[in-house]
């Protein structure tokens, strides 16, 4: 327990921080158990050592999520939303109900579940990232992408990036000059025609 849920439940800024924190605090546990039954005969242990049983199954079984099966990437990007002050804007799988600690499901938290809105949700933070990496590129190069340059092939596939360069609101001159949505197509045509009327 001590070292797979401190592993999973925590948020990355903190994990460390809260992964040690809980190892100290089950430390402390055994401590007091040594120093205690220093002072107290067998019979008194069996009356004494339960209660503890009992305290932490309850607090485990009252605010422990589920993540059998959870992206952990999906929990960072609720943690994201939480520590944003956005939690009711998060409609992702990590707050489906199978997910949901019995606090939260007490709580409410699974009505805020949809996941035709966290579809376009994650669509909306693809693009941003996207374009972000776009600006960056462009300030990087101080001018337009070059056509054969791959945007980043690890993380956007050539139909991805693609749908985002044919969607996009950056201005022209920040995008790779071959856009997919042929929106300049008439501009060049237009000047195609323009070139042999003269």
């Amino acid at each position: 327990m001590t070292f797979l849920v401190a592993a999973e439940v925590y948020p990355t800024p903190i994990r460390a921080t809260a992964h040690g924190f809980s190892a100290a605090v089950g430390k402390c546990g055994a401590l007091l158990a040594t120093i205690v039954y220093n002072y107290i005969g067998n019979q008194e242990k069996f009356h004494f050592v339960p209660w503890f049983g009992l305290a932490g199954f309850v607090l485990t079984f009252v605010f422990l999520p589920d993540t059998t099966g959870l992206n952990l990437k999906e929990q960072e990007r609720r943690w994201a939303f939480i520590m944003a002050g956005r939690e009711h804007e998060y409609h992702g799988v990590a707050i489906h109900p199978k997910h949901l600690s019995l606090w939260e499901w007490m709580r409410g938290v699974s009505k805020n579940y949809n996941p035709d809105l966290d579809y376009k949700q994650k669509i909306e933070e693809m693009r941003s990232e996207w374009e972000g990496k776009m600006r960056s590129k462009a300030s990087e190069t101080a001018g337009p992408l070059d056509d054969n340059e791959p945007v980043d092939d690890d993380m956007w596939s050539s139909d991805i990036s693609s749908y985002f360069e044919g969607t996009s609101a950056i201005p022209k001159p920040l995008r790779s000059a071959n856009d997919t949505d042929g929106s300049d197509l008439g501009e060049k045509v237009e000047g195609e025609g323009e070139g042999e009327s003269e």
